[in-house]
């Protein structure tokens, strides 16, 4: 039939795979789409799971430099302070345990700083829990369109293919690493179809900022970096295009969402300005024990010489130590942050079940809604409960 042609054969495959009819479609091979897969893979519905890439859960295997931020910690109340939007998420924050999901998947967990990793400390471990051996995988295979018959939502396109499904849930993440599958397309997919996207804009986002671009490579721990309205404290580590670690991490969203209002470094919040003044008045290399070597000798370059007076000693402090200016610092583009911020408009979901409002059997899970959290494991929180929220409601 097919001139013993393996070609002929598996585009044969494909157009059979094509045209049937799916219970559920899931876009996106991520945390959520994963997740989601898993908790479906044993209800005998027939799944297709599309990935654009050529393997899945790509950025999740990157998460705490492979040592993957399973989940955060914190508790119910704290979960809602820390993820912006969080209330939305309110009444899933009390009904699922994800510690206790894990655990009971035989992932064993550790705390370290109110993170939970994986005991192994490898992110492909908890790839490898998941089971989605009842689920049709395609890899590289990028949806480019949604197919609505009049006003119902049929299907996806992908290239010159076309999936149908009873139900279709998106989670194709934001515009933050595109190389893992998160380009940002849906964006303009779901406006094309009227549904609403909110600003978008960097968020887990190094800083770019000139000043300390002869220390890259050089570290500092425990430095607190501000505004009048927020605040991150951890560590840092300067780069050739500004800085980089957790502290800016956590602060990279503000300032990409503020960029009208200065922020500072504070590289010693453990000691008041007084005190330092004291010590340093004392002893001119009170300092000297406090940063790397090289840090230190750049820093001192603008200490007062010549018998400083008091003056210049607590301008010193005040203007390089406690409130070192970051003025017109920015964040490297979305592309390069971590975690997109913004997404599809709340407004248009039904929070108990993330299907869409008006187009009823249109789900919604991850970093593709408008919800992002701190640094610390609470974007796969978002990830793993709003994928819980649809596998309860979407069958």
């Amino acid at each position: 039939m097919f001139d013993n042609s393996f070609d002929k054969l598996e585009a044969y495959l494909n157009t059979n795979i094509t045209n049937k009819k799916y219970d559920i479609i899931i876009v996106g091979g991520g945390s959520s789409g994963l997740m989601l897969a898993h908790l479906l893979n044993n209800k005998n519905l027939s799944i297709l799971l599309l990935e654009s890439t050529k393997r899945i859960a790509t950025k999740l295997l990157m998460t705490g430099n492979g040592r993957c931020n399973v989940i955060s910690s914190y508790k119910e109340k704290e979960l809602e302070e820390k993820i912006y939007n969080g209330r939305f998420l309110r009444g899933a924050f009390l009904k699922y345990d994800l510690k206790k999901f894990f655990e009971n998947n035989n992932l064993a967990l550790k705390e370290e700083n109110m993170r939970l990793y994986p005991k192994s400390e490898k992110s492909i471990d908890v790839v490898n829990m998941f089971n989605i051996e009842n689920i049709v995988l395609k890899k590289n295979s990028k949806v480019t369109d949604l197919i609505f018959d009049k006003l119902k939502l049929i299907g996806v396109v992908c290239g010159e293919n076309k999936y149908y499904g009873e139900k279709i849930v998106l989670c194709t993440g934001g515009k933050s690493f595109p190389k893992s599958g998160s380009d940002g397309s849906m964006h303009n997919i779901l406006k094309k179809h009227n549904i609403s996207i909110t600003k978008t804009y960097p968020s887990e986002v190094p800083l770019v900022f000139p000043d300390f671009s002869s220390l890259s490579g050089v570290s500092i721990q425990n430095v607190k970096i501000f505004n009048k309205n927020h605040y991150s404290i951890g560590d840092i580590l300067f780069t050739h295009k500004g800085i980089s670690g957790p502290c800016a991490i956590g602060i990279g969203e503000f300032v990409a969402r503020e960029n009208n209002t200065e922020f500072f470094i504070d590289f010693l919040p453990d000691i008041t300005e007084e005190k330092l003044f004291l010590n340093l008045f004392n002893n001119h290399k009170y300092l000297q024990n406090s940063f790397p070597k090289s840090f230190y000798k750049f820093i001192m370059e603008d200490f007062p010489k010549n018998n400083p007076s008091k003056k210049n000693i607590r301008k010193f402090i005040s203007e390089k130590i406690k409130r070192y200016s970051l003025k017109n610092v920015k964040t490297l583009p979305i592309e390069k942050a971590f975690v997109t911020a913004g997404g599809v408009n709340l407004k248009e979901i039904n929070n108990t079940t993330l299907s869409h409002k008006k187009i009823k059997n249109l789900y919604f899970a991850g970093e593709l809604l408008d919800l992002h959290g701190e640094i610390g494991g609470f974007n796969l929180t978002i990830a793993w409960i709003s994928a819980m929220i649809i596998a309860d409601n979407i069958i």
